[in-house]
């Protein structure tokens, strides 16, 4: 059982293709603040990439992944004196015959990057995001991707070219595996000094535990029942787990209940007292009260809120 494959099992991961950039020197492109993951890959050539948050430009070189979990506003450019304008107004100019290319900048030194982002629909409660750090950087080798990446970048290029049936589908289900291979790589780099959550994936306890409850959050776990399933004492596992998570173990498996709640709540018209029953509680009264305690207001209140077309 595998926790990362767990943990995005309920936290849904949608992507988005935008394309691939041909840009020519001197060039600049401006990404506003948005609730969604950006993904900038650099196949030719180099650039500067200046987020919002940092003070210091990063250098982009062909080969390049970079990944802005957080949503950031920031900025590509050729050199860091490009003036820069919306992406919006780039995608607008590109050819209405090839959706995913787009073509931009002065006629001088070509550029590539593909583009594209990543979102989950409780953006703002998502602990995956929030404990990424603004920026992910897996660099090239001697100017090319690394393996797994050249042979993603491969695939993407064929099918973002192809009129076959769930081509749009097998394009995101590869951006899918760009957003994973650099969530792998954070937490690979992640040092034992780290306070992010994620380090607890580098524990077989505790990321099997993790994994577990992910898996069956309804089930009535307590914290001897956990620690029974990853052979360890109640107390060295209740301490490992709060060390390496930052809570206790049964404040972890309800944060998860109320994830699984939103999704339901936000997909699905079964009732309170079902849904209730599907996250592990054995009433709705009980249910509501852990909802409204985590969320900040009830499940119906956050259903009509966030389901336009649910009416109770």
């Amino acid at each position: 059982m595998d926790a990362l494959t767990e943990i995005l099992q309920t936290m849904p991961l949608h992507s988005c293709f935008l394309g691939r950039a041909e840009l020519s020197a001197p060039w600049g492109i401006q990404v506003n603040r948005q609730q969604h993951a950006a993904f900038h890959i650099v196949t030719q050539g180099n650039c500067w990439l200046n987020i919002d948050s940092l003070q210091e430009p990063i250098a982009l070189n062909a080969g390049d992944l970079v990944v802005l979990p957080q949503g950031h506003g920031h900025s590509l450019c050729y050199n860091l004196n490009s003036p820069a304008i919306a992406l919006e107004e780039v995608l607008a100019r590109r050819p209405s015959d090839n959706q995913n290319v787009f073509y931009f900048g002065g006629g001088g030194k070509a550029t590539t990057i593909v583009c594209g982002y990543f979102y989950f629909e409780d953006w703002e409660n998502n602990p995956l995001i929030s404990a990424l750090s603004p920026v992910i950087l897996i660099k090239g080798e001697a100017g090319r991707a690394v393996e797994w990446l050249e042979a993603t970048l491969e695939f993407l290029a064929c099918e973002s070219t192809s009129t076959r049936p769930g081509s749009h589908t097998v394009i995101t289900r590869l951006c899918d595996i760009l957003f994973i291979q650099a969530v792998r790589a954070f937490i690979t780099n992640l040092s034992d000094c780290d306070g992010c959550w994620l380090r607890a994936l580098k524990n077989p306890n505790i990321s099997k535990a993790i994994a577990i409850i992910h898996h069956s959050p309804e089930k009535s776990w307590t914290v001897t029942t956990l620690a029974e399933q990853v052979c360890l004492s109640r107390s060295a596992f209740a301490e490992q787990f709060k060390t390496l998570v930052g809570e206790p173990p049964l404040q972890y498996l309800t944060q998860v209940r109320m994830r699984k709640a939103i999704q339901f709540l936000r997909n699905s018209h079964d009732n309170l007292a079902k849904i209730a029953e599907y996250v592990g509680y054995e009433s709705e009264a009980a249910f509501s009260t852990a909802f409204k305690r985590s969320i900040g207001q009830s499940p119906g209140k956050y259903r009509r809120s966030h389901c336009s077309d649910y009416t109770k």
